[in-house]
This record gives C-alpha cells, sequence and structure tokens, in this order.
C-alpha cells in the first residue's frame, strides 16, 4: 500500500491529531476487521469466532518487521505483558547481569526491579550520551535490554552497536515498530498494536528468535498443550477481535510511510522550536516521530488541555515515565497523515495556549 492509500484509509476525524506516540489512529479497514470478529462472536460464540479468526498473515508481518517468522510470535494484551512473560521465561540465574538505561520505560524499569529484587538479579546501567542513547556495552552481562526508540525522547538508540557486543539483547519496539526501521539480530522483542501501526488498543505480542525459544521456561497455562511454536505463549483470555484489527494493520503498514513520517518530524521540530517558548529536545536530523518540548515555565498538563480544548491533540510525558527525566514534557508525534499546515496551526496554538 502506497502512504496516500494507507494515510487515506485512516478513520476521518475533525481532531488535529499529533500523539500517534500515545495511540494512532485506526483505520476503515481494522475498525471493519474488528466489528465483523465482533458480530461473528454475537453471532456463533466467542470462542468459535476465536478459531474462525484468520490472524496467520498478520502473525507473518508482524514478525517479519524484525526478521522472524510468525510461528516466533506470542499475542498478549500489551508490550508490557509480553516484557513481563519474557523475562520471568528467560533463563537467567541468581546473579544474573541485565544491562539497562536511565531511559528506561518507567513501567518496564519496576518489572526489572522486581525480578532483581526476588530473583537475584544485578541490574547494570548502560552508559549513555546526554540524550540517553548507549555508548558502550560493559563486559559481562547475560542480558541487555532496552528501548529502540523511548516514548519519553524522540531519538533512536544505536541498536546495531549494541547487538555486535554479543550480547543477547531483549529490545522493545512498542515505539518504533512502524515508524523507524527495526533492527534485526535481536534475541528477542515486545511490542504493541495501537501506536505506530496503528492497531487496536488491547493488543501487544513478543517476538523471539528460534535460537532462544528452546531455552525459555515453559508457560505455567494450559496453551503450552495446545499450541505450537511461540502461541503457547499466547495470553488465553483476550480481546481477540483487537487481533483480528492488528493482523490487518500489521498486513497493511507500508515501509514507504518511513521517509514521509521522518519528513514529517523534521519540519515540526523546525516549526515548533521556540512556539510560545517551547523548546525542541531532539535533534533536528532525528529519525524518528516523537518530538518533546521542554519549556522553563508552563505547565505542560495544562498547556496540553488548553490545546485539546482547540481540537489539537498531543501527548504528555509525566516526569515518572524514566528515571532520566528531570520534569514532565509535551510530546509531539507526527505520523505519514501531518502536514505542513497542521504543524503552522501547532504552532499558533502552542502561543495562544501558553501563558506568557
Amino acid at each position: 500500500m502506497s502512504a496516500r492509500a494507507w494515510v487515506d484509509d485512516r478513520v476521518p476525524t475533525d481532531l488535529l491529531h499529533l500523539d500517534v506516540a500515545g495511540a494512532g489512529r485506526v483505520s476503515r479497514q481494522v475498525v471493519e476487521a474488528e466489528v465483523a470478529h465482533l458480530r461473528r462472536e454475537a453471532e456463533e460464540g466467542a470462542y468459535v469466532a476465536e478459531a474462525a479468526a484468520e490472524l496467520g498473515d498478520g502473525r507473518e508481518a508482524l514478525a517479519a518487521q524484525a526478521g522472524l517468522r510468525g510461528d516466533d510470535l506470542f499475542l498478549t494484551e500489551s508490550a508490557a505483558a509480553a516484557f513481563a512473560q519474557l523475562l520471568d521465561a528467560w533463563p537467567l540465574p541468581p546473579g544474573a547481569r541485565v544491562g539497562t538505561l536511565p531511559g528506561q520505560f518507567g513501567g518496564h524499569a519496576r518489572l526489572l526491579a522486581d525480578r532483581a529484587r526476588r530473583l537475584g538479579w544485578v541490574l547494570v546501567d548502560l552508559p549513555v550520551d546526554a540524550l540517553g542513547r548507549v555508548l558502550d556495552v560493559p563486559a559481562g552481562l547475560d542480558l541487555v535490554t532496552l528501548p529502540h526508540v523511548p516514548s519519553h525522547r524522540g531519538v533512536e538508540q544505536p541498536v546495531r552497536r549494541v547487538l555486535g557486543a554479543g550480547v543477547p539483547v531483549l529490545l522493545d519496539v512498542a515505539q518504533s515498530l512502524g515508524q523507524v526501521e527495526v533492527p534485526e539480530g535481536a534475541a528477542a522483542y515486545v511490542g504493541t498494536s495501537r501506536k505506530w501501526l496503528c492497531g487496536p488498543r488491547g493488543v501487544g505480542f513478543g517476538v523471539v528468535d528460534p535460537a532462544w525459544q528452546p531455552r525459555l521456561a515453559e508457560p505455567v497455562t494450559l496453551r503450552h498443550a495446545e499450541e505450537q511454536g511461540m502461541a503457547r505463549y499466547d495470553s488465553s483470555e483476550a480481546h481477540v477481535a483487537g487481533r483480528a484489527g492488528l493482523a490487518v494493520a500489521a498486513r497493511t503498514w507500508s515501509p514507504a510511510l518511513l521517509p514521509v513520517l521522518q519528513a514529517a518530524a523534521q519540519a515540526a521540530r523546525v516549526v515548533l522550536e521556540g512556539a510560545g517558548g517551547w523548546r525542541v529536545v531532539e535533534p533536528l536530523e532525528e529519525p524518528t516521530g516523537i518530538t518533546t518540548l521542554a519549556h522553563d515555565a508552563a505547565d505542560p498538563a495544562a498547556v496540553r488541555d488548553a490545546l485539546l480544548a482547540e481540537r489539537v491533540l498531543v501527548g504528555l510525558v509525566p516526569a515518572h515515565r524514566a528515571a532520566e527525566l528531570a520534569g514532565p514534557l509535551l510530546r509531539v508525534s507526527t505520523a505519514a497523515w501531518v502536514t505542513p499546515p497542521d504543524l503552522e496551526r501547532v504552532a499558533e496554538a502552542l502561543a495562544r495556549c501558553t501563558p506568557r
């Protein structure tokens, strides 16, 4: 599908949507797939409908973005659920050293701290630069886990450099899959439907390299007796209509979107710098669609609400999102549907909505 066709298939709205990093705009095809599944559930029962759901092509399309196959993928309710499941299944003994970041997503950081406390792991902060990008991978680590693109800052981590250190990597692609190319070669990936893929909320996934699958602890559910491959790790009580929608979103996503999205992001950083006294955190040349804005005096939450009253949707990054944050930020995420006039409208609204 071309970038224009993908954009034109979005469900229309009068809202200027600049928060795809929170949840993207789903397409007409995604909505139709969800509704069709729900109708079948109503007519034939939820389990009959689930058995008839055609998810195989969607699994293949999703896993292929990490260079793997549909049999290597499992479905959950969220990236956080997939992350927790892989941490519990990973072969890490007491004393294992796990590399992480000050910019780790707050929910994942809490999971890591909990597992370290209960299981005796040692968490090791990787050295980073001023923007939180990894500088080096210390020797002696048993696992490295990091976000490819963090949700609180639109910078891409140098994942290929991390992979070159020879340590297995559990890569969080929740904020990268669908907006930047995902490097192959990680031991495992976790991600979500609702962001840059523009699938439904309430669906996440994990993908595991076949070399690592035999080493994982078996899931403590009955799924392992019913399913083959990584599908035995699927959560059993699931929002199956959402999975049907994700399958459509994964199949219709196109790499032709990437340059369009990146051009929009770079234009946004130029237009928004200084608007209402806000400063752009990211370098202009960063390839991600996330632009965060800092202000010396304004309350980001109040400004976000004022913008929404003007039918402009941006995101809010609370200070607890990552340990490296000093305070809350505004987050503007520019998908392929964002146009230059849209960006001018945002800049003008920021100037009006920010107290002087």
